[in-house]
């Protein structure tokens, strides 16, 4: 059994459910630099493995009283549509556009959460 993969899934698990991150900035990162997934490949994997994490992760939330169920919807609209379309949009974008892309994005928003 791939024990360093089970360890990176667990990783991304924690911290999704932790701090609402996982897929995306844990799981992309370690696919593309440990696992050596092409960009896209990693991006549809995160979504794939995220969606398990994400239903325990609100599932537990929940119950916590930890979750807005209203906005979660109205969100969920908007995201799932996006979702299909940024999924359309990964065909035309090329790896590296795509790489530099979520590499600012990640930087402005760690910049943005330290600042604030």
């Amino acid at each position: 059994m791939p024990v360093f993969q089970i360890a990176a899934g667990f990783a991304a698990g924690w911290l999704s459910a932790l701090l609402g991150i996982g897929g995306g900035v844990v799981l992309v990162p370690m696919m593309m630099y440990f696992f050596k997934v092409p960009i896209q490949q990693a991006v549809g994997t995160s979504l794939a493995v995220i969606i398990p994490t994400a239903l325990v992760g609100a599932w537990k939330h929940y119950n916590l009283n930890h979750l807005d169920t209203k906005l979660a919807v109205i969100l969920a609209v908007g995201a799932v549509i996006g979702a299909y379309v940024g999924a359309l949009s990964v065909n035309v974008i090329s790896p590296d556009l795509l790489r530099k892309v979520f590499a600012v994005l990640l930087f402005i928003t760690a910049v943005r959460m330290f600042i604030s």
